[in-house]
């Protein structure tokens, strides 16, 4: 699945003896195995797996066709790799790096002399999704779905925002997922005018919008989803920027194809919302990539000129938050193909009103 020989032509044309990954999640991208306390190592054509005593038995288990190190003295032995192979440009994650692990990794040896910094080296790579990935993708979308149904079958039991959030949280795990892509939001009444509220011990209002943002984790990769909807009974205007919010969604939706600059989906959705009058009141980007990390490239904005590709997957998410009153967001995560949007997200878009 991950698409280790890329990596290897690029480490080669960047002129590199070897590159040393040392974030966690593309750790998990280069070799699918999940690591606290691990490193990656590739060098033209070779591949090393770091990592102590915890995960050592059982990364020999699963990375066959890797040499697994065990790490005893903290990095002690990664350190001494890099150094004895007469390596002269190892390239690392300066975007990942800490100062003060710099700092301690080269002191005392020579490996300042030899390394030599990149930023997001795997983006490039990442930002394309296989099928396999996509697949994967797909799953987890559908089990957010699930959650989802799930969910507004109870929400009149719930008495807060975060006993929403407990249910979303158990639901996850009956759907296999190994957590939440992020800390749920359940934002209930003026709360869902907050982009990124906190869930909390708030009562769920009623004759109030409810906004729900959540995802899970499905085999390492994320899913992101968002509903709006009303407990009870809304008056006109927020019946009115869900109607807006939905055609905004729908436009940005269908300006997806290869080819055209990113921009053009973050202005249809823009474009409609301003129309309509609320134009200040969608304050964020209309999406996001996703994968194993749930904000990755490409980001979705009316300034990135960025051509969009095939097999890039993000979110569509347009949003109006009138302050002190109540917000809509709506979110589907697509994939982008030759021709038009696959969605992945089988929720219908529609306004539900839970009485």
């Amino acid at each position: 699945m991950s698409r280790i020989n890329e990596v290897f032509k690029k480490i080669e044309k960047n002129g590199l003896d070897a590159f040393l990954f040392s974030s966690q999640v593309n750790v998990f991208y280069l070799s699918r195995f999940k690591s606290s306390n691990a490193y990656v190592v590739l060098t033209k054509n070779k591949k090393y797996f770091f990592t102590d005593a915890r995960y050592y038995e059982g990364a020999k288990e699963k990375l066959k066709d890797w040499e697994v190190i065990l790490l005893k003295e903290r990095l002690k032995e990664l350190q001494n790799f890099l150094l004895d192979n007469n390596f002269q440009k190892i390239g690392f994650e300066k975007d990942k790096f800490t100062i003060s692990f710099y700092e301690n990794f080269v002191k005392d040896n020579d490996l300042d002399k030899k390394l030599v910094g990149f930023n997001g080296f795997l983006n490039d790579i990442r930002i394309i999704k296989t099928e396999e990935e996509i697949d994967i993708i797909r799953q987890a979308v559908w089990k957010i779905d699930n959650v989802y149904q799930k969910i507004l079958k109870e929400v009149k039991e719930a008495k807060t925002e975060l006993d929403v959030r407990r249910r979303i949280v158990n639901y996850i795990f009956e759907e296999e997922g190994t957590g939440e892509s992020f800390p749920a939001i359940v934002a209930s009444g003026k709360h869902s005018a907050v982009p990124h509220w906190e869930t909390s011990t708030s009562p769920i209002e009623k004759n109030a919008l409810l906004l729900i943002d959540m995802g899970l984790v499905y085999k390492g990769y994320c899913s992101d989803f968002t509903r709006t909807f009303a407990v009870g009974s809304v008056d006109d205007e927020l019946r009115k920027i869900y109607e807006i919010v939905k055609e905004a969604h729908i436009a940005a939706t269908e300006a997806v194809k290869e080819g055209i600059p990113i921009k053009e989906i973050d202005l249809a959705a823009r474009n409609v919302i301003k129309k309509a009058g609320y134009g200040e009141y969608f304050v964020h980007t209309t999406g996001h990539g996703i994968g194993v990390e749930i904000h990755e490239e490409p980001r979705i904005y009316k300034t990135v000129e960025q051509p969009l590709k095939e097999n890039m997957v993000f979110t569509i998410e347009p949003g109006i938050y009138l302050p002190n009153k109540g917000g809509v967001r709506l979110e589907n995560i697509v994939v982008c193909k030759k021709d038009k949007a696959e969605v992945l997200t089988r929720t219908p878009l529609d306004f539900v009103e839970i009485l």
